[in-house]
């Protein structure tokens, strides 16, 4: 039966819009670019954002993450100033914000792997958030990089929701390694690049990996907006709703948009039409508090 046919309860496909907030130009791993990474444009980005939230208010009512870029090339632009006001708003309208590092170097590789720096970057996000009595529980890890130690890095913040799983993915170069993992919402292993079982112990985070068709995870295969097009994010949407069909039981993931495509119409449109399509063919839309409790609730 066709995933856009069910309307049971454990059909359903619990969906967090994951959206980065960031500018247009950011390539530092593509040679055919010249690694290109223009320089930020923050005050642009205040505008796209805030447009960007107002359709999600619309058509999601409120139902978010946002991630703030804080990398190599923009550490802060986008924890301070006004951004923080937005910030504020969306939570108000029942969203949340997460930490999103971008340790990557223009054609040199990254320092995902280099515990000391990424505690420095981490943790001074955090405190960015802390300092303006902005609540986050939620991480996300630029190009789906999450080292071993990052377990350890979310306890001691208390946080426990992650967004840098992309199933299938294998990029130890990247500190990216997905392969053991689950197609919807679970909690980590100790060590995250293990499979997580109930045999096994676990950690606290709770991870929400991007919607993925199961097949592998080239940008055709998950549910990024950008970089895939209505019809195949309606393919990989309904093989999710049937894989909860099928296992009968509820599905938790998320997709993935940027602020910076705000000035490209044909994207807008396409994240606008599909998350009109999501809750028309079993969808919901959750935050990332809202998924680890649906989840806690099935497992008790």
């Amino acid at each position: 039966m066709s995933g856009k046919m069910m309307n049971d309860t454990n059909s359903k496909v619990y969906i967090v819009p994951l959206v980065d907030v960031n500018w247009l130009t950011f390539a530092p791993f593509d040679p055919a670019r010249d690694f290109r990474i223009d320089p930020p444009k923050v005050e642009q980005s205040i505008g796209e954002t805030r447009n960007l939230c107002d359709i999600l208010r619309d058509l999601t009512d409120g139902k978010t993450v946002l991630t703030p870029h804080s990398g190599t090339y923009c550490r802060s632009g986008y924890y301070e100033g006004e951004f923080i006001d937005i910030y504020r708003s969306v939570i108000a309208n029942g969203g949340e914000v997460a930490v999103h590092l971008h340790e990557e170097i223009k054609g040199g590789g990254t320092r995902f792997g280099d515990k000391e720096h990424i505690r420095e970057v981490f943790f001074a996000c955090k405190q960015k958030y802390s300092g303006a009595e902005i609540p986050c529980r939620s991480y996300r890890g630029g190009h789906s990089a999450y080292a071993p130690f990052m377990n350890g890095f979310m306890k001691e913040a208390d946080m426990d929701i992650d967004f840098s799983c992309a199933p299938g993915l294998n990029m130890p170069d990247r500190e990216a390694i997905w392969v053991e993992a689950g197609l919807s919402g679970y909690y980590l292993a100790s060590n995250p690049r293990d499979p997580s079982t109930p045999d096994r112990s676990h950690s606290q985070v709770f991870e929400i990996p991007i919607g993925s068709d199961g097949e592998g995870a080239a940008y055709g295969n998950i549910l990024h907006i950008e970089q895939s097009n209505l019809e195949n994010l309606m393919r990989i949407w309904n093989l999710i709703v049937d894989r909860a069909q099928a296992q009968d039981t509820p599905q938790i993931v998320h997709s993935l948009f940027h602020t910076g495509s705000m000035s490209q119409p044909d994207n807008v449109e396409r994240f606008k039409r599909f998350l009109e399509f999501m809750p028309a063919n079993g969808g919901v839309f959750v935050t990332p508090s809202e998924a680890k409790i649906i989840y806690d609730s099935l497992e008790t």
